[in-house]
């Protein structure tokens, strides 16, 4: 009999069929008299279908009337039938199935949804919180958070982990989800295609939905090499990850907030995939794992025998197993914003215990410990911090943009040159281990 694990999470419901993750569909609607959307189908035309469009269904799943002409939209979780409907069509679905739920769903949601998932083609036969399924495969003994990215919010759960790894408490960052990061950076190309193009994006709702179509890509290239060109209705406007990080950093700071108010201190901070995708997201926490795309449903699978139900009357699983400690072995990051001690230089990583230089030569760019005719910056060591001085006369780039007055690196940042391909990454020392 197949295994498989639903995942819900409005930024996408996730399907897997055993570990393998087989769809994402994002929790978006478009409504009118005529049909129902939802998933991607919907994401893409609700920019320009502003009035039809409803994203708050799974957030605010309940039988609440939903404002609608069509006699099949009673109420949101009428919608969330659709979209498991849909879901279900677009893939070869599993014998049984394993909810994975946010912690923050209430008694009466949880209800709800598991009389929708009966009706829908999912056969589910088990109910667990998403976040301590996640930490029980893979945490030390102590007190850890599990951050998860919404929609709407940030989920911060607090999960203790003993001989069971046990959620605590979850706790909601309004207005600190994926929708409000999107906007953030759809103001910063906004801006940047207004001021070097003279084109506001925004000027109609198919250009609007053009530019939403596109910050993905744009996003992960930015992350990539630091700025990215974008390209839209033939113009071309460039941004710099610096920009992108300052859009984030207000909400990034509520969530931070958060966790520092739930966290003790030898917390880890496990952040789910999703956060990979956001500037700054690599800062949410001084000790920090990156958990991978699939962590829930291995998690579950491995627990298979824990959370499984024999019966139609699914209770809440929010207490699984722990791994053993010696089985434990998680590589824990220092955030991004960390001062930088090393840097990375194709292969070589290199310690700064003595100043080093940048230079170029025929063509590409070098870092050595040995002064070279035309230096171009010079990096040093100063009580544990790293700092760069570009020498007069030299174009250098930091992060994508030119610099000229002394910076402390921090980890994260990427020394170039313009029309250079090479990069100078600045580097934290990982630690291993709790």
């Amino acid at each position: 009999m197949s295994k498989g694990v639903l995942e819900i999470n409005d930024c996408g419901l996730r399907v897997f069929n055993g570990t393998d993750e087989v769809l994402e569909s994002p929790g978006v609607a478009i409504i009118n008299n005529r049909e129902i959307l939802t998933g991607t189908q919907a994401l893409m035309r609700a920019r320009s279908h502003p009035t039809q469009v409803n994203h708050q269904f799974w957030r605010r799943l309940s039988l609440e009337s939903v404002k609608s002409d069509n006699p099949g939209c009673r109420h949101h979780a009428d919608l969330a039938f659709f979209h498991l409907r849909e879901i279900a069509g677009l893939c070869d679905i599993s014998d049984e199935y394993a909810l994975a739920v946010p912690g923050n769903f209430t008694r009466e949601q949880l209800a709800l949804l598991l009389g929708v998932i009966k009706e829908s083609p999912f056969n589910g036969v088990a109910l667990v919180d998403a976040a301590a399924a996640c930490i029980s495969s893979c945490a030390p003994r102590g007190v850890h958070l599990h951050i998860e990215l919404q929609r709407h919010q940030t989920l911060v759960s607090r999960v203790a982990v003993h001989e069971h790894a046990e959620l605590d408490i979850a706790e909601t960052v309004t207005d600190a989800g994926l929708h409000h990061f999107q906007d953030a950076w759809a103001r910063v190309f906004t801006d940047a295609f207004i001021m070097q193009c003279r084109f506001d994006p925004l000027h109609s709702a198919e250009a609007e939905q053009q530019l939403y179509d596109l910050l993905p890509q744009w996003i992960a290239k930015a992350m990539r090499q630091g700025e990215v060109m974008a390209e839209l209705d033939d113009r071309t406007a460039k941004v710099s990850l610096r920009q992108l990080q300052d859009a984030s950093t207000p909400i990034l700071s509520r969530v931070r907030a958060m966790i520092d108010n739930l966290s003790e201190g030898s917390s880890i901070v496990f952040v789910s995939h999703r956060w990979a995708d956001i500037p700054g997201g690599a800062q949410l926490a001084e000790r920090i794992h990156l958990l991978p795309h699939n962590a829930v449903a291995q998690a579950i699978e491995q627990r298979w025998h824990e959370v499984h139900s024999e019966n139609d009357s699914l209770r809440l699983v929010n207490a699984l197993s722990a791994a053993p400690p010696t089985e434990v072995a998680i590589q824990v990051n220092a955030a991004a914003e960390a001062a930088a001690t090393h840097l990375l230089f194709g292969h070589r990583a290199l310690a700064a215990m003595q100043p080093l230089f940048v230079s170029w030569q025929a063509g590409k760019l070098d870092i050595t410990p040995t002064p070279p005719e035309h230096p171009a910056a010079t990096i040093t060591n100063h009580a544990g911090r790293l700092a760069l001085r570009v020498d007069a006369g030299a174009e250098l780039m930091l992060n994508g943009e030119r610099i000229s007055a002394p910076v402390n690196l921090n980890a994260g940042d990427r020394i170039g040159a313009a029309n250079f391909d090479d990069v100078i990454t600045a580097i934290s020392v990982e630690h291993y281990g709790a």
